[in-house]
């Protein structure tokens, strides 16, 4: 009788602690995981937002650029020599243009960069076709006419993007199309931008597929020219939270966030869709890990105590009754502790180990939490993150009745800092410039780091003129940031380039107002860096 009372009684004990520890673990790791798995999803369709906002910025740029010099008087007169002064210097300052070509009527090119194609008939080709009643933007193509005639230092084939626009004389009469080719090699450094991120080297992979046939017109070696599953895509409308879990062709599975291109200001876009994915094994890799230690310390706790109450078994029949009902209490949600038996030691102390066991599994959902947190958190510098600007904005910016002003910073020199010194040493001088950045900031202010050696900078603001407030925090910040950094070897000095919007003046959203700040930076950034510029300034002048 006392070996099957102490089967039974082992048994039930183990039952018991099982019970237990997969009630906690589920509850504990369902939330925690739904949590994270959100996050990351989320931080993917994040990824692809600013990779889709920087190529429609940058088409649209350069869009602007060449619809603004088609306009000039000197190709309305049919100067040559001036038309070929100005393409000259279109193409010196913005070597992006692999091609600038000016055609009369008939298609013939009348004047180019470095001389290529002059004297030769484009008639046939798109970029004379469609651009020869309104402004033309063509998706990305493979070169014909240049393919041999410009220079290739990578081996793979030459792709543009085509930008024309038509030439009109003062009475309307069609004089000819000043023809661009767009390098698309300006994609893949946008591309190298988004991944050479700390801790996500290699581990991203970009695409970008365009409208005709779902083709991939940029993404990993060997995919490119590739034609991707409508079902990958989905039939959903996207925007910049559209995220999901996805088997690709490889039969692998990846977590993926996707923006659709919706174009520029004036610039419509050509449909272009990012994708961003990620191999679920390393998206999810902490919490997996997490998930198999917390069952293999509960594993172990079933069967250390399944041994106990197999020794204790006539001893803790009274007693385990109490801890049972209070382990059932636990596993029904209620506030209770697993009570602490007096009187036999052995049972006193299997009662304080169990006690110590829901302990264990509460500091693991602790440390649950603390991951959650950590989504939060830019890794190398400990800043805030996209994810908690964007929380940011959502809960303080939207309900408040204030002005706030949203600086979009981007370090100027730190490329040559990497270049010189090393990839430590420029992780470095990200970590001092948010600790100054940290330290400048007051109780109503925020920072946060993008990626890279982008930053956001919001702060209230409390004068009449926000302008003139805001230009001077940005001088006080430049200044701050301006200041020698002691490397190991080394003295550096770098410098910042500021954009800035006013919210909710400048938009009625604070992810839009900061997107108008992003393109301020550009404008300090063309007139000569380390300087603040407000998108008010740029819109007004």
């Amino acid at each position: 009788m006392s070996v099957y009372l102490r089967t039974i009684v082992t048994l039930l004990f183990a039952g018991m602690l099982t019970i237990l520890t997969f009630l906690l673990g589920s509850i504990f790791t369902e939330k925690a995981t739904d949590v994270v798995q959100k996050e990351v999803g989320q931080s993917l369709a994040g990824y692809s937002f600013q990779m889709a906002d920087k190529l429609d910025l940058f088409m649209a740029t350069r869009f602007k650029e060449v619809q603004l010099v088609g306009s000039l008087p000197a190709f309305r007169n049919q100067d040559l020599q001036k038309e070929q002064i100005l393409i000259d210097e279109l193409k010196s300052k913005f070597p992006t243009f692999s091609w600038i070509g000016l055609t009369d009527a008939q298609g013939k090119v009348i004047a180019s960069s470095d001389g290529i194609l002059k004297g030769e008939s484009i008639a046939e080709r798109p970029v004379f076709l469609n651009a020869q009643k309104e402004p033309f933007i063509g998706d990305v193509h493979e070169a014909v006419l240049l393919a041999n005639l410009l220079p290739n230092t990578s081996g793979e084939p030459l792709q543009f993007v085509d930008i024309s626009v038509p030439i009109f004389d003062e009475n309307k009469e069609f004089l000819g199309v000043l023809a661009t080719h767009l390098s698309w090699e300006w994609a893949e450094e946008v591309e190298s931008t988004l991944t050479n991120t700390p801790n996500l080297e290699d581990k991203l992979d970009v695409f970008i597929v365009s409208k005709r046939d779902n083709t991939i017109i940029l993404g990993p070696a060997g995919m490119v020219g590739k034609t991707i599953e409508k079902q990958i895509l989905g039939d959903q409308e996207y925007s910049e939270d559209q995220w999901s879990v996805t088997e690709w062709v490889d039969n692998k599975t990846y977590v993926m966030g996707s923006t659709l291109g919706d174009g520029h200001a004036d610039y419509a876009g050509l449909g272009w869709t990012v994708l961003v994915r990620q191999p679920i094994d390393i998206a999810y890799e902490a919490i997996n890990e997490l998930e198999q230690f917390m069952w293999v310390i509960g594993g172990v706790a079933i069967l250390l105590f399944s041994m106990i109450g197999w020794v204790l078994a006539d001893q803790i029949a009274r007693p385990i009754r109490k801890i049972a009902a209070a382990a059932r209490e636990i596993g029904e949600g209620k506030h209770s502790e697993i009570p602490v038996i007096h009187g036999v030691k052995e049972v006193e102390e299997l009662s304080v180990s169990i006690r110590n066991m829901v302990q264990t599994i509460t500091t693991t959902q602790t440390a649950l939490t603390e991951m959650e947190s950590l989504a939060h958190q830019d890794t190398l510098t400990g800043l805030p993150n996209r994810i908690a600007l964007y929380e940011k904005m959502e809960t303080t910016l939207l309900t408040s009745d204030e002005k706030w002003l949203i600086f979009f910073m981007d370090l100027d020199g730190f490329k040559n800092v990497n270049d010189q010194y090393g990839h430590l040493a420029g992780d470095l001088v990200l970590q001092v410039v948010a600790e100054r950045l940290t330290n400048f900031a007051n109780g109503n202010q925020f920072v946060s780091r993008l990626g890279g050696d982008e930053f956001v900078f919001l702060t209230t603001s409390s004068k009449n003129d926000s302008i003139q407030e805001g230009q001077a925090c940005m001088d006080e910040i430049i200044s701050l940031i301006c200041k020698p950094i002691l490397l190991t070897n080394a003295k550096v000095t770098i410098g910042c380039s500021i954009g800035a919007a006013i919210y909710p003046m400048d938009s009625d959203h604070p992810i839009e107002a900061m997107h108008l700040a992003d393109e301020a930076l550009y404008e300090s950034k063309q007139n000569g860096k380390n300087q603040g510029t407000f998108y008010r300034n740029k819109r007004n002048a």
